[in-house]
C-alpha cells in the first residue's frame, strides 16, 4: 500500500491550492535535478515521504537535508503561492509505479492542487529546430500557457513520467509536462536549467540556476576528457595494427 508518511511537527493543512510539482530519473535525470533543484534553491521544508510496499532499501545522510528518503515530499511558498515538490531520489519498482502513479494523483487532489507541473527529459533526436529548448503538454483545461514552446503531439511518453500523466488527466487535475530537450544517457544539467526556468515563470519568482550549469560544465568536461581517451587508445591500436602488417 502507498501512502504518505509526515514528519515530525509538518503541517499540510495550509497547502491547500498548491502547485503540484514533480518528476522521475528519467531520460537525462531531468525530472531528478530539476525538482530537487527546486526544492533547494526555494528552501522548501521537507513535511515527510511516501512509503510504499517495496521501498528502495537505500539512504543517505547531508548535514543539511538531514537523512534522505527514496521518495521525498517538500512543501513551502514560492513568491505568492504554495509549493509542494515530490523528490524521487530513486525510481518505485517496476509492480508498484501504476498504484503509486495513482497515489500522486489523488494526493495532488487532496490538496485541490492549483496546477500540476510534471518535468520529464525529451529526446534530442526530436529537436526540430537548434534553437528549440523544449516542448511541453497541457493537462486538462490548464491555465498556463507556455508560448516559447511547441506543444508535443503524436509522441510517446514512457515510464513512470506516462502514468502519472494519464492519472493526472483522469482525476480532473489540470497543468503541464515540461520536457526540455536531453542528453538521454547521462545526467544533463543544463537540460534541467531549462525545466527550473520554466517553472520559476509559472510560479512568477526567480530561481538560481547557476549551481545546475556548474554541474554541466563539470559532465561537459568529463565528456571532452573521456572522447580525447578514446580517440587516444584507437589511434594507439590502429598503429599497433600496423605494426604486424
Amino acid at each position: 500500500m502507498v501512502k504518505l508518511i509526515q514528519l515530525e511537527g509538518a503541517d499540510l493543512s495550509k497547502l491547500k491550492g498548491s502547485f503540484f510539482i514533480t518528476g522521475f530519473q528519467g531520460f537525462g535525470l531531468v525530472g531528478y535535478l530539476s525538482t530537487r533543484h527546486l526544492a533547494r534553491e526555494l528552501r522548501l521544508e521537507k513535511v515527510g515521504f511516501i512509503r510504499t510496499r517495496f521501498m528502495p532499501e537505500v539512504t543517505s545522510y547531508n548535514r543539511d537535508l538531514g537523512l534522505q528518503y527514496p521518495f521525498e515530499v517538500y512543501a513551502g511558498r514560492a513568491g505568492s503561492s504554495n509549493v509542494v515538490v515530490v523528490v524521487h531520489n530513486s525510481t518505485p519498482v517496476e509492480r508498484e509505479r501504476t498504484s503509486y502513479a495513482e497515489f500522486l494523483a489523488v494526493f495532488a487532489k487532496q490538496l485541490e492542487a492549483r496546477e500540476v507541473i510534471l518535468i520529464g527529459g525529451l529526446s534530442q533526436e526530436l529537436r526540430e529546430d537548434p534553437s528549440e529548448q523544449y516542448r511541453w503538454i497541457p493537462i486538462n483545461d490548464t491555465s498556463i500557457v507556455l508560448n516559447d514552446a511547441k506543444i508535443l503531439e503524436d509522441r510517446h511518453i514512457i515510464g513512470p513520467l506516462a502514468l502519472t500523466m494519464m492519472f493526472m488527466h483522469a482525476y480532473g487535475l489540470r497543468g503541464v509536462i515540461i520536457l526540455p530537450f536531453t542528453e538521454p544517457y547521462r545526467p544533463d544539467p543544463k537540460a534541467s536549467a531549462v525545466a527550473v526556468e520554466v517553472v520559476s515563470r509559472v510560479l512568477s519568482v526567480k530561481v538560481s540556476v547557476q549551481k545546475l550549469m556548474e554541474e554541466a560544465a563539470i559532465i561537459e568536461a568529463v565528456e571532452v576528457e573521456r572522447e580525447k581517451m578514446e580517440k587516444a587508445i584507437e589511434e594507439a591500436e590502429r598503429k599497433s595494427r600496423l605494426t604486424y602488417i
